[in-house]
């Protein structure tokens, strides 16, 4: 159930309306003949109350897309006046739960979260409600029906047309590996999801695997390697994100395949863009992390302001960059998945 939240700017008004009666004379006889009119008094605009604090649970800034998404956050916040809190819970479930609970002694107006794990953060949002302090996630979800609005990938639809692509590229036939994330994380869960969809669509592609590499490049090798020692014919391999790409080409060009086994990836730093030029990816998906971010700042201020409505979730688009040069907007959402 949402909870009510009181916008800043009605706070101001019902508090002049209050001053305005209690100071108000004692009601006197009417005259026996009214008064020469006078001049309308000007309007009066309700004061101008404390600046808004958001604070905002996320991960560590290592990589473009989380950069991107903390200065896309930043950004607007300067531009609206809201100070906002920043605290990095190092993708640690228990420190985000220390760290919110920290944050909530504190004047916040709204907490903003990317929750290491979708499942633990839920105690943390349900002491946040019972504050009276909305709640909103950005990037990663929680699994909590209290959060007011989720924005960020729809990575279930670009899990589906991440696996569709490459099935096409491979000719619709053969075997592929899967690159995520940190296991338990709402956006890697639905990852998982959108790429078993599409396999279970068109049964002559075969997973050979999804190995949860972390986020960590080094992971990514080792589990590239693995995989190829015991899959000879192994023809793609799709990663989540590009943060672990750079694991995967190495393991590649260390056996010669970078030729053989099509690669394609999530995001479009300037990394992504060389390995793209050079023929190591044959597609990569370009998230929206800086824009989305700042989209999700001003929906917050909005409703704190002017108790404007949010809608659950906000997708951001993905840009589809091919090797050939050619762009083109990915088609989403899959029929009717919501988170």
């Amino acid at each position: 159930m949402r909870t009510l939240h009181v916008p800043k700017w009605l706070v101001g008004l019902l508090l002049v309306a209050l001053l305005a009666t209690a100071c108000q004379p004692a009601a006197t006889p009417a005259p026996t003949q009214a008064p020469a009119p006078t001049e309308a008094p000007a309007a009066t605009q309700a004061p101008v109350d404390d600046e808004i604090t958001v604070a905002f649970s996320g991960p560590p800034l290592l990589d473009d897309f989380q950069i991107q998404l903390f200065n896309g956050l930043k950004d607007k916040a300067d531009e609206l006046g809201v100070k906002l809190i920043h605290i990095e819970h190092g993708n640690d479930p228990a420190k985000q739960a220390s760290d919110i609970e920290d944050l909530l002694t504190q004047d916040i107006d709204a907490l903003l979260i990317a929750a290491a794990n979708a499942d633990a953060v839920g105690p943390s949002i349900d002491k946040a409600v019972e504050k009276g302090i909305p709640v909103f996630s950005i990037d990663n979800a929680a699994a909590s029906d209290k959060v007011l609005n989720h924005s960020g990938n729809d990575l279930y639809c670009i899990g589906y047309r991440s696996a569709e692509y490459l099935a096409n590229a491979i000719g619709n036939e053969g075997k592929i590996l899967h690159i995520n994330g940190f296991a338990g994380m709402a956006l890697v869960t639905w990852n998982d999801d959108g790429v078993n969809q599409y396999l279970s669509e068109h049964p002559e592609i075969e997973k050979v695997m999804t190995g949860y590499a972390d986020w960590d490049p080094a992971r990514a090798q080792a589990i590239t390697e693995d995989v190829l020692a015991a899959n000879a014919d192994l023809k793609g391999i799709y990663v989540i994100s590009e943060v672990m790409t750079g694991g995967v080409v190495q393991a590649l060009k260390a056996q010669e395949l970078t030729d053989k086994i099509k690669v394609i990836s999530g995001g479009f730093a300037p990394e992504s863009q060389t390995w793209l030029a050079d023929g190591e990816l044959i597609a990569a998906f370009e998230w929206s992390s800086y824009s989305g971010a700042q989209a999700q700042m001003q929906q917050i201020y909005d409703y704190l302001t002017t108790g404007a409505e949010v809608k659950p979730f906000s997708p951001w688009p993905v840009t589809v960059h091919q090797a050939d040069g050619e762009t083109y907007e990915l088609e989403c959402p899959i029929g009717d998945w919501q988170p």
